[in-house]
């Protein structure tokens, strides 16, 4: 089968909606020929083949961070996409076509489907239908809900990472309710694991770790917030990833007195990543929403018990075996919630096995085999 996906985001672009289009794109091309059209930037190169995927990165306008796309790069990547897609199909002639983010992704995919009568597949990550933190979310916009019942009703099939990604997607873009939810996928990673004295931490502290781009949504003032009212001073807190927020948070702990206990990580290889979480004792995240959460995996993983928000897509997968569950924004809960697990050895080890064991049923390629059931069902159907 020959399959052409589109994502604006691709790594070492963007964050966990890129992550899981590479994951995915990767293991169907352990059986398919798989080719991605996605945003290009400065030296990236124009095209190359990644782990048996063929990526074309096309020029956009306007994109200067790798984490974090502008209005304009969007804006100017359906155009870029439409244009580079039609060569792209004239060359490949991909059997199915599979876009990941309605906007901006899914209307240059929906438009090549209908001219060239290939089967569209259309994934609904989150952010790209309901993102309450953003005063341009689609859901928030008459334009902008337009685009996406266009593009929504263009697909042959729409899939969902969660049901709650589905219930927006229903309920604010009123989309076909035929949608079938398709959960991300863990790459397992093969790792050395290094120790807390390895990496020159104290080993007397608990160590709570976060991983997620440094936007609005992700909830990081919270978080900072309710760290500094710990009562168990014997903590660290480690945040792992880049975004326009960066120096703001820098100098909030700063203004909190925790700078000496916050340590900002940055942009990390994935080795690094799972060193820091095999490390670490406790995965905390105080975001607004969540489409679904590829980190709260990676965090299960590697066994560590979980403190999160109770909305989004993650609920489908944490329940009170697998993590404390507060409400978003109420910052006095989330700094007892650590303050309990950090003295409370039973339940760390506890939820953190029960995380290692029930993270198997959430792997790639459990992922892969749904979709690729899809695909095939509309090249057999047109065939």
């Amino acid at each position: 089968m020959r399959l052409l996906i589109f994502n604006y985001e691709y790594p070492p672009l963007g964050g966990g909606g890129g992550i899981e289009t590479r994951d995915l794109a990767e293991e169907l091309a352990k059986r398919h020929e798989v080719q991605v059209i996605t945003t290009g930037f400065k030296d990236l190169p124009r095209k190359e083949i990644q782990n048996g995927v063929t990526v074309h990165r096309i020029p956009v306008w306007g994109r200067t961070s790798l984490p974090t796309a502008t209005l304009s790069s969007m804006l100017t990547f359906f155009p870029a996409a439409f244009i580079y897609g039609f060569f792209v199909i004239f060359s490949f002639k991909p059997e199915c076509i599979n876009a990941h983010f309605v906007i901006p992704s899914g209307l240059p995919a929906a438009l090549l489907s209908k001219l060239f009568r290939i089967p569209f597949v259309l994934t609904l990550i989150g952010g790209d239908i309901y993102d309450p933190s953003k005063g341009i979310s689609p859901h928030k916009h008459g334009l902008l809900r337009f685009v996406v019942g266009f593009v929504s009703k263009c697909a042959d099939k729409l899939t969902a990472i969660s049901n709650d990604t589905k219930k927006r997607a229903i309920e604010y873009h009123k989309t076909s309710s035929d949608i079938e939810v398709i959960p991300l996928g863990l790459v397992p990673p093969t790792v050395t694991r290094i120790s807390k004295e390895e990496l020159g931490w104290r080993e007397d502290f608990v160590h709570l770790v976060s991983i997620g781009r440094l936007v609005p949504r992700k909830g990081y003032g919270d978080l900072l917030k309710s760290f500094a009212k710990l009562q168990n001073k014997n903590s660290m807190l480690h945040i792992l990833g880049d975004g326009p927020l960066c120096t703001d948070l820098k100098k909030e702990a700063e203004e909190l007195g925790i700078q000496e206990k916050v340590v900002f990580h940055g942009r990390v290889s994935e080795e690094e990543k799972y060193q820091l979480l095999f490390a670490s004792d406790i995965y905390v995240s105080a975001s607004h929403h969540e489409g679904f959460g590829i980190c709260f995996l990676e965090a299960m993983f590697a066994g560590l018990p979980i403190i999160t928000t109770d909305k989004g897509g993650q609920t489908d997968f944490l329940s009170r075996d697998n993590a404390v569950l507060i409400p978003v924004g109420d910052k006095e809960r989330l700094t007892s919630a650590m303050d309990e697990m950090m003295v409370d050895d039973n339940q760390r080890e506890t939820i953190g096995t029960n995380n290692a064991r029930d993270v198997k049923e959430l792997l790639i390629d459990k992922t892969a085999q749904r979709y690729e059931a899809i695909f095939k069902s509309y090249l057999k159907n047109n065939g």
